[in-house]
């Protein structure tokens, strides 16, 4: 439905990007979604939830902007107002029965409304990343036949591994003339991006049928950081 789908596009024009969320996509789970770095023969050594609280609490004090990929998602999952400091934030989540190490995994939920900007102007409205936006106009147009999918947990990868895209033989010609070896429609750009494999998995996209709240609860750990199948 092209008309549902742009009068999306049309009430979200000018919205700030979504740095409020840019985390909370990957976040899924308490710990299997925490980088890791190997040095030498050690073990190696992962980030651990911990980390967030004790990092954060720091952050906020000395720089907002960087605060904000991760404060007001902590403060909208404690039910706190945005001007909340973050260790206030914890405290009321506890009190909530939400444990400070499991908060930032709670799923993030379309339609959650922050304090950002439009066309520069404070307003309070939703804050989404690239490929949540991406997501939504399709869920709008009625690509997902009503199927529950949470736009707001999805990632680039996960955008490109639905399965709702065309058979490749019928893209436009002007794809096949731009880049005739490529299945996916590239029509600029110096480098050709090639999604059709993937480290162990064929093909990297087009391949993972719709399901409800597919996104929520997806782990991924280095080094490949690739999701289990079905997410």
């Amino acid at each position: 439905d092209m008309e549902k789908a742009w009068r999306y596009v049309d009430q979200h024009v000018g919205l700030d990007y979504g740095y409020e969320v840019v985390l909370m996509g990957w976040l899924d789970t308490v710990r299997d979604n925490l980088p890791c770095i190997r040095f030498r023969d050690m073990p190696p050594m992962c980030l651990e939830p911990e980390h967030f609280e004790m990092l954060f609490t720091y952050v906020q004090r000395i720089s907002y902007a960087a605060a904000r990929v991760f404060v007001p998602a902590v403060q909208q999952r404690a039910g706190v107002p945005f001007n909340t400091t973050l260790t206030q934030a914890y405290y009321q989540a506890a009190l909530k029965g939400i444990q400070p190490t499991e908060i930032y995994s709670i799923p993030e939920q379309t339609g959650w409304l922050y304090e950002t900007t439009r066309d520069g102007h404070p307003v309070i409205g939703e804050s989404m990343v690239c490929n949540d936006f991406v997501c939504n106009v399709w869920k709008q147009g009625g690509m997902f036949n009503g199927t529950d999918v949470n736009c707001a947990e999805s990632s680039v990868n996960d955008n490109y591994k639905l399965d709702i895209y065309e058979d490749p033989d019928l893209r436009p010609d002007m794809c096949k003339e731009a880049d005739p070896e490529n299945p996916t429609c590239q029509l600029l750009g110096p480098y050709s991006l090639r999604l059709d494999s993937q480290p162990g998995v064929l093909p990297r996209y087009n391949y993972v049928p719709l399901s409800d709240q597919m996104f929520s609860h997806c782990p991924s750990m280095a080094p490949d950081y690739i999701a289990p199948h079905e997410c």
